[in-house]
């Protein structure tokens, strides 16, 4: 079974090496890719940092080393890990799905209250989570420290998807909107696009479900968790299922 991974190069090893380990064919089609940005914050001391992703981690580890911060919070498990694996204490992260919404649930953040709180992200996004700290009367601020941006098409997105597209049996993993939409306008600059939506497509959210449907495609499968072995798990069942047909 063909598996045509479209996360960014920089982050797909790890989810490339299980579906290889499973005996399936990682085929690498990045849709996206990370750059930095540079931000100014307007304070230089915060009663809370929370950070959305492991991308802002790495990208956020600089101006966080210059701030004063009495707590730090994390949207998830990946996200959590990469800061401890910065020698970075963190206070709270949701411990099932990650999620704007579980880490709101949060009871540490459940209780912020009139803080000056500053949130590290991707340029852009969605507004769930300032929303909800503002309704406690907390002060929030973003630090948009990087952006994703379409990847330019190479001849290794046309080989890959040539590859992909040559086997009837084939899964697609997508992990956001943006990765989404970068897949359709790869795809579309290979005219492909009518091809692909008939496949499966493994999300990490309803979310990401609904903008699937959406666009057109056809059977949309969302993980348990936003972690890689969940998305193995949906690979394992939709393997079984090839099989005894």
């Amino acid at each position: 079974m063909n598996v045509l991974l479209t996360r960014p190069l920089a982050q797909v090893k790890p989810l490339e090496a299980l579906v290889a380990n499973q005996g399936w064919k990682p085929l690498l089609f990045p849709t996206l890719e990370i750059v930095a940005l540079q931000t100014k914050v307007e304070h230089m001391h915060y009663d809370a940092v929370i950070f959305i992703s492991a991308n802002a981690v790495d990208h956020g580890l600089e101006l966080l080393n210059a701030l004063d911060y009495l707590a730090v919070y994390a949207v998830g498990a990946a996200t959590a890990k990469r800061l401890t694996d910065q020698a970075i204490t963190v206070d709270g992260f949701p411990l099932e799905k990650a999620s704007s919404e579980a880490l709101l649930a949060l009871e540490s953040v459940a209780k912020l209250r009139h803080k000056n709180i500053l949130i590290f992200r991707g340029k852009g996004g969605r507004e769930t989570l300032r929303l909800g700290l503002e309704k406690n009367h907390n002060q929030v601020e973003y630090a948009q420290v990087y952006d994703r941006v379409v990847c330019d098409k190479t001849s290794a997105h046309e080989q890959a998807l040539t590859t992909f597209l040559a086997n009837d049996q084939g899964v697609i993993s997508v992990t956001s909107n943006e990765n989404l939409d970068g897949l359709i306008a790869l795809a579309g600059q290979l005219n492909q696009l009518e091809k692909i939506t008939v496949y499966p497509l493994i999300v990490l959210s309803q979310r990401i479900r609904q903008h699937a449907l959406s666009r057109g495609f056809l059977q949309v499968l969302v993980t348990d968790d936003i972690g890689d072995q969940a998305i193995i798990d949906v690979l394992a069942t939709i393997d079984t299922l090839d099989k005894q047909s």
